[in-house]
């Protein structure tokens, strides 16, 4: 929902700045080069940043980072071209949105995946399949049917989405508390499922070590006495009968 709030409305802005398809289609291809090496350099950092802040505040680095800089490009886009320059704007809407795919690329799918390790094979699959499937399809269509319901009654007369910039904000910020509020719940219940005392198995392993003790020294007795009785066997079969 997130991503698809602020990237119509950022394309939409870079439509406006380079109304060429050439121009268009320069920036974009610089943009994704921009995303693959940000993107490249996280993942080499990805797993210190989870050892050191642990699930729950790596999980949280996307919402935070996106909300912060998205707050910041729908300021930009409202206080409009007479206080900010509309390649200002841009700038910090490409800002934001390459922070929205590096931040999803490396570090919330990872967390995502991870959130599954507590739970039992039938419960991944049935999570997966929810996330995964329902989930993504559910988020990307309602972004998409707020924007085209937000054109429709507050776009004015060019229909243009640039002007429905304060409510796709506020739609933004109640998006993003939402997220960070699951987060936060999602990692103490996936902090609480590592940190579970595992039942204690000492005296059991006591018992059968004293098990395997005197069977061990059943054995070396039995072995023993097999030894001796062949010892005296051997020793008469070596005395000859006095004549």
């Amino acid at each position: 929902v997130c991503v698809e709030l602020t990237e119509v409305l950022w394309k939409a802005l870079l439509r406006k700045t380079y109304p060429s398809k050439s121009s268009y289609m320069a920036y974009m291809a610089k943009f994704s080069q921009n995303v693959g090496w940000v993107a490249f350099f996280l993942q080499l950092v990805a797993t210190e940043i989870l050892e050191v802040f642990g699930w729950k505040w790596t999980a949280m680095i996307p919402p935070v980072t996106m909300g912060v800089l998205a707050v910041a490009f729908f300021a930009a886009i409202v206080a409009g071209e007479d206080k900010i320059p509309l390649a200002q704007a841009l700038l910090i809407g490409t800002v934001q949105n390459v922070a929205n795919k590096v931040t999803k690329y490396s570090l919330f799918d990872p967390c995502k995946e991870m959130a599954y390790i507590p739970l039992g094979p039938e419960a991944k699959v049935k999570g997966k399949a929810a996330i995964d499937v329902l989930g993504a399809r559910l988020g990307r269509s309602m972004g998409s049917a707020s924007q085209q319901l937000l054109v429709f009654l507050v776009g004015g007369p060019t229909g243009s989405i640039l002007n429905c910039a304060p409510y796709i904000g506020g739609l933004y910020v109640g998006a993003i508390l939402l997220w960070s509020n699951a987060v936060s719940v999602l990692g103490q219940l996936f902090e609480s499922s590592q940190t579970q005392t595992k039942p204690d198995n000492t005296p059991k392993l006591e018992r059968i070590g004293e098990a395997i003790t005197i069977i061990k020294a059943v054995e070396d007795a039995k072995r023993e006495k097999k030894g001796a009785g062949k010892s005296e066997e051997k020793a008469g079969r070596g005395k000859k009968p006095k004549l």
